[in-house]
């Protein structure tokens, strides 16, 4: 949700900018993202009959997020911005799911981490024996391309110095 936001709010003012406008007033919110994650990915999924909403019949799919501890959890002020712009996964204190808990205090219910954990660590082991370490290494570090060097387009005013370059400040004169 972080992400979707951030994002949307980047390309409104880099459009707004092109025009050579300033954005005041960002179109997207949070509450906006918390319905796209919740209804509006069941609604995509066909599935808005069943999960999304809290309502009777439905499946209860719930995350509670809950941090007494945490300095940027209160006040709360604006519930969907906490959501989306400040909850960390480990925020994370309740997980239900067709409402069985899966994760519970903190704590996954009923998973047998350490087998989880052989298992991922089973499949680095064959790829790392099937690859080779050069590859792998290679693929921890792949080529990166030439870098090109860009006029910045964050420019705050219109004023141009005398060479007629924005937003470059004008040499001092001596008196």
């Amino acid at each position: 949700m972080r992400a979707t936001l951030s994002s949307d709010r980047t390309r409104e003012h880099l459009e707004a900018h092109a025009k050579g406008d300033t954005v005041t007033h960002i179109g997207l919110r949070a509450e906006d993202v918390v319905e796209y994650a919740t209804r509006g990915g069941a609604r995509a999924l066909g599935l808005d009959g069943i999960v999304g909403s809290l309502e009777p019949g439905k499946r209860a799919d719930l995350v509670l997020i809950k941090n007494d501890e945490s300095p940027a959890m209160f006040p709360i002020v604006n519930p969907y911005g906490h959501v989306v712009l400040q909850a960390q996964r480990g925020d994370v204190h309740t997980v239900l799911v067709n409402g069985r808990d899966v994760k519970y205090d903190g704590h996954l219910v009923g998973a047998d981490l350490p087998k989880a954990r052989q298992a991922v660590q089973g499949s680095v082991e064959y790829l790392r024996g099937t690859l080779g370490d050069e590859e792998r290494v290679a693929g921890m570090h792949p080529d990166i391309p030439e870098s090109k060097m860009l006029d910045n387009p964050c420019t705050c005013t219109d004023y141009r110095n005398a060479s007629g370059d924005p937003a470059v400040a004008a040499p001092r004169q001596e008196m």
